[in-house]
């Protein structure tokens, strides 16, 4: 075949056949650039902020502070600065109310607020679970949606935590508390007998106080603390969450309201419930 002929024969084409070819061929580079997008984030949520494939990040021993500034910082240099806050982590303390049945007991009340308080703090230095200081060691994959890391670390940190347009909110846990007072009558008093005389009451508390967890079935009198590399153990915290006030056949209580509602749920449907 001559050159002449090769020359020719480039030319035959006719023009609409051209402009399809070349429709098609966009097309086809349209497509693919979407599905290579969409395979972009492994589990990407449908908010701006889970927009961006980020490279593998690893951390030893960081706080929750720590990992949320490394990531928004990730998140910012990946998204050319259009998103600079992909996580929000709320530092505020959880708020106390207060609800005394008797102006009386407001003095013991103020006094328990006053005593986890202090205690909080401590809690809050050392990294305890519920807090933005708890320390985390581990990697977020590359190209894995940060709802799925978050999660996975908020698991373990057990902190508050939802997906909203604007970014991932975390916060400490609980949030909200409430201190409140309950009546303690003779059941629960039997039963706080019954106990001493089995030895079966709880280390570090007294019988009443004892009796009424196992009825009920409240939690935040245990925290969980580091021990080690993600390792924890639980410690108790009674002093800082009750106070058993003996003449006055009251236990204070301090608990998130869900707990106070449960509580008060089972001490009812037990028998044990007294009004005040």
């Amino acid at each position: 075949m001559n050159k002449k002929f090769i020359t020719k024969f480039r030319f035959k084409a006719k023009p609409g056949r051209i402009v399809s070819f070349i429709g098609l061929l966009l097309s086809t580079v349209v497509i693919l650039v979407l599905v290579s997008c969409s395979k972009k984030v492994a589990h990407q949520r449908p908010y701006r902020w889970d927009a961006f494939g980020l490279p593998e990040q690893h951390f030893t021993n960081a706080t929750i502070i720590e990992v949320v500034t490394t990531v928004n910082g990730a998140v910012a240099k990946a998204s050319n600065g259009s998103v600079t806050q992909a996580v929000f982590l709320d530092r505020t303390p959880a708020d106390i109310i207060a609800y005394p049945s008797d102006p009386a007991l407001k003095t013991d009340m103020d006094k328990l607020i006053a005593d986890f308080r202090k205690e909080e703090t401590n809690w809050m230095n050392r990294g305890a679970c519920g807090f933005e200081t708890f320390r985390h060691t581990g990697t977020f994959m590359a190209g894995h949606s940060l709802g799925c890391e978050f999660q996975q670390l908020v698991s373990w940190a057990e902190l508050n935590y939802s997906e909203k347009p604007d970014a991932i909110h975390l916060g400490r846990n609980p949030a909200h508390l409430e201190c409140r007072s309950y009546k303690i009558g003779s059941g629960l008093k039997q039963m706080a007998e019954d106990l001493k005389r089995q030895n079966q009451v709880r280390v570090d508390t007294d019988p009443v106080t004892s009796a009424f967890i196992d009825v009920a079935k409240v939690y935040l009198w245990s925290i969980d603390v580091p021990t080690g590399t993600n390792e924890m153990t639980g410690e108790f915290r009674y002093t800082s969450v009750f106070k058993y006030l003996p003449e006055k056949s009251v236990l204070l209580v301090i608990e998130s309201p869900e707990a106070h509602e449960t509580a008060m749920k089972n001490l009812k449907e037990n028998g044990f419930w007294e009004n005040l």
